[in-house]
């Protein structure tokens, strides 16, 4: 896996690298298994490149168009990427660590085991993305659109995906232990309303909707689930220790079998809150406790 010399060499000379990719659009750019970290450019034509294996840390791509692009194991850590695309690119295997990627456009891209721990990728578009397996610990993904997208086996632990859209999005096995799902519709995704196969140890539910879900036997241990529609739901069997409720509507919800300290909680016109108050703290202890699986 080598460069083209040719290639390189106009990547860093802005204005002849974009007259050369206006003459010859047909050739396709080789800069594989190239370090350009902490380069200058301001190139912003880089769609169907080849960049297998290529390094871009720190670089300020905002804007850039990456369609089509192979980005294969590349490494684009801690780049600026604000509102680029990637429209179909293959970003398989890719490490976008910490990246800024906020109105980022993802749309229909692989990112099929990908390393995003800690990326901002608030308003971005990832419908129709493939995320099987990706990690995603601690980003951000907030008003995200996921729809049709595949999260299926996703590590999504302790992150932030706020108000996002996941119609017709595949969750199966997703863990989003500790991850704020806040007013996001899981009964949108494919998986309707059985839940059973997702983690949700510490999630933050509030203001969700999970009227009719299966949660049957699920360790639901400090879930957060303040004015969330519980109503109709089946919770036999699961594990609600230390569960935080308020003003959480449970009208026909099936309890049968829970682990719940009915004396911290009060149950008035079918709606559960808890006697205590739910503090941030709390939760910082909660998430340093040891992980049982």
């Amino acid at each position: 896996m080598m460069a083209n010399p040719e290639h390189l060499r106009l990547f860093f000379e802005d204005k002849r690298w974009d007259a050369w990719r206006q003459q010859y659009p047909h050739i396709t750019p080789d800069l594989s298994g190239s370090d350009l970290s902490g380069g200058e450019t301001c190139n912003y034509a880089l769609q169907y490149v080849d960049a297998l294996g290529s390094t871009f840390h720190y670089m300020n791509l905002a804007c850039a168009n990456f369609d089509g692009a192979l980005l294969v194991d590349a490494s684009l850590s801690v780049a600026l990427l604000i509102e680029a695309s990637f429209i179909g690119a293959d970003l398989q295997g890719a490490d976008l660590f910490a990246g800024m990627c906020s109105g980022v456009d993802m749309s229909s891209a692989n990112l099929r085991g990908a390393f995003l721990v800690s990326v901002s990728m608030n308003d971005a578009k990832l419908c129709g993305a493939d995320l099987r397996k990706a990690t995603i610990r601690k980003a951000r993904l907030e008003r995200s659109d996921l729809r049709g997208a595949n999260l299926a086996g996703i590590h999504a632990s302790e992150c932030a995906i706020y108000d996002a859209n996941v119609a017709d999005a595949d969750l199966t096995g997703a863990d989003f232990r500790w991850a704020s799902l806040s007013r996001t519709n899981l009964l949108e995704a494919r998986n309707g309303l059985d839940l059973m196969h997702l983690k949700l140890r510490g999630a933050a539910l509030e203001g969700t909707n999970l009227r009719g879900v299966l949660m049957r036997n699920m360790d639901l241990r400090k879930v957060d689930f303040k004015e969330a529609d519980l109503r109709g739901a089946d919770l036999r069997g699961a594990d609600l220790t230390k569960a935080y409720f308020e003003q959480t509507m449970v009208a026909d919800t099936l309890f049968d079998g829970v682990l719940l300290d009915w004396d911290q909680v009060t149950r008035s016109n079918d709606l559960l809150t808890s006697n205590y108050k739910l503090y941030f703290d709390d939760w910082e202890t909660w998430d340093k406790e040891e992980d049982e699986e």
